[in-house]
Formats: C-alpha cells, sequence, structure tokens
C-alpha cells in the first residue's frame, strides 16, 4: 500500500522519509522535497542494513560530492530506487543492491533524488555513518563476490524463520477458531499423539537392548544376563501391545474430533451466511471469497488439524530421534536435520505459489462450476435437451478445466525438479552419516547393538523429521488457503450492523412507511437503479408498482426489507429509520412473495410453515394459508398428504407445476401474518381464475394490513388506493386507478396496451 504525505512546512533540514525497497512503483514526477513517501516493502535488496518497515533518512545534496559506497535513491526508467553506488565515473552513477545479483542500469546524476543518510526503525533513528555500517560498506565494496551470495542465503533462512513463526502464530489462532467446541476431545488427541511419537523409539531402544543382552550372553557365562533378557523382552512386549492399543484409540478419537470439527466448521458457515449483508451474496468479487471459503470449509479444517496433530508426534518423535543420535555423535544429528532443510524450503515456496494461483483463477474455478451445474442440474434439464446445448456447455467446461490444468502443471513441473534436486543433496549428506557410522563401528568405538540403533532409530528418524518438517509446510499451505475461510466469516454481516446502530424495534404501524429522495446503485454497476424516489405508503393502505422491467420496482422492494442501504436518502417506518432499526425485528413484521420465490424440497406443510419456523406448526393455520392461496386440495390429495414430500430432489417427491409452486409461495406469506405485506408479481404463473381467487383472499388480508404489490397484470392492482408508476427508476405518476385513467399518460397507456391483447 502507498501512502502520499505531503509535508510542505513539515520538512526538516531538507530531508524526507522513504522506505529501503521496491521503489519500482513510485513514479519519479511525484517524488520532490515536498512529499515524504512511506512504502511497505520486502526489504531484500538492501537485506540485512535495511529491513521491511524501516524509514530511510533521505538528504538532498550535490550529486558531484556522491562517490562509491554511499546509498543513493535515484530514478532509472522512470523507476525510483534506493541502492548503493558501486561505480561513479564522471556524469554516470551505476548502483546495485547489497543483496542483488546484478548491478542496475548506470544513471545521470540529475536522476539522482538524494543520500540515504540514515533510517528509523521501531521509532529509533540510526545513522549510516556509525563503525558497524562503515564496516558493512568495506566488505560489500571489496568482497562482494562473497557477501552477496551468503547474504542471499541469509535472507532465505531469515525469510523461513519468519514464515515458520508466522505459521506458528497463524496455526494457533485457526486452531483456537476451529477447536472451539472440541476442547476435551482435543486434550485425548494430543495426549495420544504424544504416546504415538514415543513409543515406537522406546521399542527401538529395547531392541537395542535385547541385541546387546544377547551378545553378552554369548560372551559371557553369567546366569543374571540371561534373567536380563527375559525382562528386556517381557518389557518389550508389553510396550508393543500398548502402542496398538493407544493407534487404536487414536483411530477412534481422530474420527471423534473429526466430526466434532466438521459439525463446528459447517455451523460457524452457514450461520455467518445467513447473517452476510444481501450486498455481499450478489457482488462478483465477493461471491469469489465466498465460493473459495465453502470449498474450503469441507476439508481444509481437519487438514489442518490432522497436521498439527502429525507435528505433535513428530516433535515428540524428534526429540527423541535426536536425543538417541547425540548418544552415538552429536554430527549424525546435524547432518541429518540439515539433509532434511532443502525440501522444507520447496514445501514452503510451492505452496505459496499454488495459493496465488488458486486466487487468481478462483473466477475461473466459479464459471466452471457454474457450468457443471448447468450440464448436471435438474433445473436446466429441459432446455439443455430441447436445445442440445449440452455441447456449448462441456465444450466452455472443458475449455476452462484445461487452461487451469496447464497452469497447475506448470508449476507442478517447477516443484518436480525442486523436489529432484532437494532429495538429491539429502540422500547425499545421509550417505555421509552412514559412512561415519561405520567408521565409528570398524574401530570398536560402537557396540553392535548401539550400530543396530543406529540404523533402526536413522530409517524411523530419517522419516520422522522429515515428517515434522513437512508438517510445518503443510501447516503453512493449510493456513494460506484457510485464510478463505477466515477473510468469509470477516466480511461485514447484518449482526455487525445492527450492533454498531440503534436497537429500534417496530410496533404498530402508524403513520405509514415513507421513501425520501431515495436513490441507489449496485455496487457492480455504474447505472442507478433508483433516482430520487419519494413515495409514501399509508398504514393499513395497499399501494402498488407498476411499470415496465427494469423500472426500478423489485430494487426498491430490496431496499425496503432492507436487504440493502439507500445511496442517498432515507425509508422511515413511522419515524424510525430503516438504517436505525433492528432489522432482525423490523423483519418479523414483514412477509413478502417474491418474484424469485424459493422452492423448497420438504413436505407440503413445512413449505407453508416456512413463512414463520421460529414457532411450532400450526396445522389448522398451515391448512387455512393453504385454502387462502387455491393450494388446499391439491395438497390433501397427495399421497400423504400435506406431509407429503414436494419436489423431486428426495424420494417419494410430488412435483408441482410452476404455479402450483407459486401458490406455495403465497400460503407461506399468508401463513406469516404480519402487519407488512410485500408482493412481487404474486400472480406471474397463474390462471386468471386463481388470481381472482387470491386477489379476493388478499384484499381480505389487506384489511388491517399495510400492502405492496408489484404487478405487471392490471387487474391485481385495479382495487389498490394508490398506484405508483415507474419508469427509468423514478416516479413518473401516482393515484388510484380511475385517477391515472383520467390523466391519459404512461398508466393508461400501458393499460391500454395490456387490455388489447
Amino acid at each position: 500500500m502507498l501512502m502520499l504525505l505531503i509535508l510542505s512546512d513539515h520538512m526538516i533540514n531538507n530531508q524526507v522519509h522513504i522506505t529501503p525497497d521496491e521503489y519500482s512503483k513510485i513514479t519519479t514526477d511525484i517524488f520532490d522535497a515536498h512529499l515524504n513517501i512511506i512504502k511497505d516493502s520486502g526489504g531484500s535488496s538492501m537485506f540485512p542494513i535495511l529491513k521491511a518497515g524501516d524509514k530511510l533518512i533521505i538528504k538532498k545534496i550535490d550529486t558531484n560530492t556522491i562517490k562509491k559506497g554511499d546509498i543513493i535513491v535515484g530514478t532509472i526508467n522512470n523507476k525510483t530506487i534506493g541502492h548503493r553506488v558501486i561505480k561513479a565515473i564522471n556524469s554516470k552513477i551505476t548502483t546495485q543492491g547489497d543483496n542483488c545479483r546484478k548491478p542496475d542500469t548506470s544513471i545521470n546524476r540529475d536522476a539522482i533524488l538524494g543520500l540515504v543518510t540514515g533510517y528509523i526503525r521501531a521509532g529509533k533513528e540510526k545513522t549510516l555513518s556509525s563503525p558497524k555500517y562503515r564496516f558493512w560498506r568495506f566488505m560489500i565494496l571489496y568482497f562482494g563476490f562473497i557477501v552477496r551470495p551468503a547474504t542471499r542465503i541469509l535472507f532465505k533462512l531469515c525469510r523461513l524463520m519468519s514464515k515458520a513463526k508466522a505459521t506458528i502464530t497463524t496455526t494457533c489462532s485457526n486452531l483456537r477458531l476451529i477447536l472451539s467446541e472440541s476442547k476435551p476431545l482435543v486434550i485425548k488427541n494430543v495426549a495420544i499423539s504424544f504416546f504415538q511419537g514415543i513409543f515406537p523409539f522406546v521399542i527401538i531402544y529395547l531392541i537395542k537392548r535385547l541385541v546387546d543382552s544377547i551378545n553378552a550372553i554369548q560372551t559371557s557365562s553369567n546366569p543374571t544376563t540371561l534373567f536380563h533378557l527375559e525382562i528386556v523382552i517381557a518389557i518389550t512386549g508389553l510396550v508393543f501391545l500398548l502402542g496398538l492399543i493407544i493407534n487404536s484409540i487414536g483411530t477412534y478419537t481422530r474420527e471423534q474430533l473429526s466430526q466434532s470439527v466438521s459439525l463446528t466448521i459447517y455451523n460457524r458457515l452457514h450461520t455467518k451466511h445467513s447473517h452476510l449483508k444481501y450486498e455481499n451474496i450478489e457482488d462478483p468479487p465477493q461471491q469469489e471469497i465466498i465460493h473459495r471459503a465453502t470449498i474450503e470449509a469441507g476439508f481444509r479444517p481437519m487438514k489442518l488439524v490432522q497436521a498439527s496433530l502429525s507435528m505433535v508426534r513428530s516433535c515428540i518423535a524428534a526429540v527423541a530421534v535426536l536425543a538417541l543420535m547425540f548418544s552415538i555423535h552429536w554430527m549424525i544429528a546435524f547432518v541429518l536435520f540439515i539433509g532434511l532443510l532443502p525440501s522444507l524450503f520447496v514445501r514452503f515456496r510451492f505452496s505459496h505459489m499454488l495459493y496465488q494461483l488458486n486466487k487468481k483463477d478462483s473466477r475461473k474455478e466459479r464459471q466452471s462450476y457454474y457450468y457443471n451445474r448447468v450440464i448436471t442440474g435438474i433445473p436446466f434439464a429441459k432446455e439443455l435437451r430441447l436445445f442440445a446445448t449440452a455441447p456449448l456447455f462441456i465444450s466452455r467446461f472443458n475449455s476452462i478445466q484445461k487452461d487451469l490444468y496447464q497452469r497447475k502443471n506448470r508449476i507442478y513441473r517447477k516443484q518436480l525438479i525442486a523436489d529432484i534436486i532437494s532429495q538429491t543433496i539429502s540422500i547425499v549428506l545421509i550417505f555421509v552419516a552412514f559412512g561415519f557410522v561405520a567408521f565409528l563401528a570398524i574401530q570398536g568405538k560402537l557396540t553392535i547393538g548401539t550400530v543396530v540403533l543406529f540404523f533402526l532409530v536413522f530409517q524411523r528418524g530419517f522419516v520422522i523429521i522429515k515428517d515434522m518438517l513437512q508438517s510445518v509446510a503443510t501447516l503453512y499451505e493449510d493456513n494460506i488457503f484457510f485464510a478463505d475461510f477466515t477473510s468469509f466469516l470477516h466480511l461485514s454481516s447484518t449482526k455487525e450492523a445492527e450492533q454498531a446502530i440503534s436497537t429500534q424495534t417496530m410496533a404498530k404501524l402508524q403513520k405509514g412507511i415513507t421513501v425520501d429522495n431515495v436513490s441507489f446503485q449496485y455496487p457492480s454497476s455504474s447505472r442507478k437503479a433508483l433516482d430520487a424516489v419519494s413515495m409514501t405508503i399509508p398504514a393499513g393502505k395497499t399501494v402498488a408498482l407498476v411499470g415496465a422491467n427494469g423500472s426500478g420496482k423489485t430494487t426498491l422492494v430490496k431496499l425496503l426489507c432492507g436487504f440493502y442501504q439507500p445511496t442517498q436518502g432515507t425509508i422511515l417506518f413511522d419515524n424510525i429509520a430503516l438504517t436505525e432499526s433492528n432489522q432482525e425485528e423490523f423483519r418479523k413484521e414483514i412477509t413478502a412473495v417474491f418474484q424469485d420465490f424459493a422452492l423448497y424440497n420438504m413436505t407440503a406443510s413445512e413449505n407453508i410453515w416456512m413463512g414463520n419456523p421460529s414457532k411450532h406448526v400450526d396445522t389448522d393455520k398451515v391448512k387455512e394459508s393453504a385454502r387462502m392461496a387455491g393450494i388446499h386440495d391439491v395438497l390433501k390429495k397427495l399421497p400423504a398428504g400435506f406431509q407429503n414430500m414436494i419436489g423431486n430432489y428426495f424420494e417419494k417427491g410430488e412435483e408441482l407445476s410452476i404455479g402450483q409452486w407459486q401458490k406455495l409461495a403465497i400460503a407461506r406469506a399468508f401463513y406469516r401474518d404480519s402487519q407488512i405485506v410485500m408482493m412481487d408479481e404474486p400472480s406471474s404463473a397463474l390462471d386468471a381464475g386463481t388470481e381472482t381467487q387470491i386477489i379476493s383472499h388478499l384484499r381480505d388480508l389487506a384489511t388491517n394490513k399495510t400492502v405492496l404489490i408489484i404487478s405487471h397484470r392490471f387487474s391485481s392492482i385495479q382495487w389498490a388506493d394508490i398506484i405508483y408508476v415507474m419508469d427509468e427508476g423514478k416516479i413518473v405518476e401516482s393515484g388510484n386507478h380511475q385517477e391515472l385513467m383520467n390523466l391519459k399518460g404512461h398508466y393508461c397507456e400501458l393499460y391500454s396496451l395490456q387490455k388489447s391483447f
């Protein structure tokens, strides 16, 4: 993130502060004596003298005084750099970062912006004129061919340690989130992992004792050696049995933990999704976060837990391995550890590369998921066959998948080469250790039991320590991908919004709903969906909205339901602004039938009960609501009546026509029995007779309620007290049916046009 702060009068001693590295994003025309440039960077090019987060103190000087070894800030090809001068000949200056492989392109002295005289780190000012920095300057200038490669190795090790530290911190944070409801099971699994890590090496040590005891019996006639052998055999058998029992218990407890974690994560996923702001659900960039979080939630949390438990086992086992290796010779332990570092570095590097690729390609992945849903989903099946569109969607799906696979395979090929190199290094070091042990054995410095111990421990230890280092890399990878889930949890939600505002609740509506100069623009659109809309919905009255498609009717309903907040203007329920109300409580006072109503594959009774699921099912009310919606007789004749499954998703489900589904949605609205009723095209899929019946019931229902109806059918809204006519996001006319007909305007034109068909 780049921040530019104008100093003007705050300029002191002709100096400015600037961070040390990666200046390529800062153009020359924005750098002058009046700017303080602060930029977060990796701090790699001037490492270790300058590090990430440092602010450079830059002094304006006569460029003719610049000499070899100075650190200057200058521009090369319209990019600003901060590097050390390695050549200063006439007007040309050549620079190179202390941690860079190659020098920069030479620049003119007039392109130099200033001399770095020091830096600020953690609030403390450091000067580059101290003996320590003068010594580093001497070393980098005259022994750079040695210092620079060593510096790059040191930098990579520091970054590796930094990643490991960050991985541990992030893992602890993520595990607290994942395991918040599973603490007793966590304790059991950690204890079992401890024993699983230590038992194999206890057995290996006992085998060493067995070998030494057998060797002692062969070389000695002491009868106590035989008794000692019997004791060791008994203990070895007991430990072996305990190990098997522990492993069996571990399998059982891990399965319990997996179930607990799955429930916890899906509960968080579903709860968060149900409270997401509606704008997040419809916004494409936010949909990508939701998509990745949903995908990762299925397996990533338990994978992270398993890697953590594996880390516990590996750490315990690694301590045992190193202790046994040190008992033989410290050099063996050192070689074993160093031999496994290259593999760890490879895993870290390519895990990050794969995550960045997945993040970059998430939009294409969502497209391929959509095409797969079109090909396999029931809603598209009829058109897919009728219009023969399957080959098109299959082709698009395959095209995206092939492109995604090619991108991943390029990384996998690079990882394969890096793996081969790292494994080669490891094997060379391992055989060096083998040779060293053989040398000690030949010299008689190791017993036969110790040699057996070495080979058993080394074989097992190499796998264990490799697993430990791989666990760190796996944790790093899992934490990177789990970040998508935590990002999803941090998306803004209605709950958080309501905590930040007044908790006013809406009592019985007295005056009505006032829409005052409301405009709205969807986040992904440059067009205003609503433009300075003002209207009133009096309490206890029925108001209708009419207009062509795209005129803003449904958008207005979304705002009235609190799904979106106006870009400008206010919506008042009596004297309470919608933005200042407790919207969860407020929505309890609204019932609605949306144009894209939901189709629940549940029982007929539950479909209607969904209108008010906070209370137990009222069977009589369910049937009455069905009767008012004109669906009662259809549901009653089903094989299991109102308890019959609706839809064809589950076994013994009965599919309904789209008109019957709409009647179910209307029955839900009747069942809710709230004081505000909103109907968005409530009769779009109904025949004329059913529409007349439902409108009659709706008029009865609206007697003591505030009703808003959107419809293209003028027969559905002629009885409304007030009709608002919308066009291109604006209200162009208002009045009752007769008044609007008398105006001979937009409404009259639409009414006459519909009546002529």
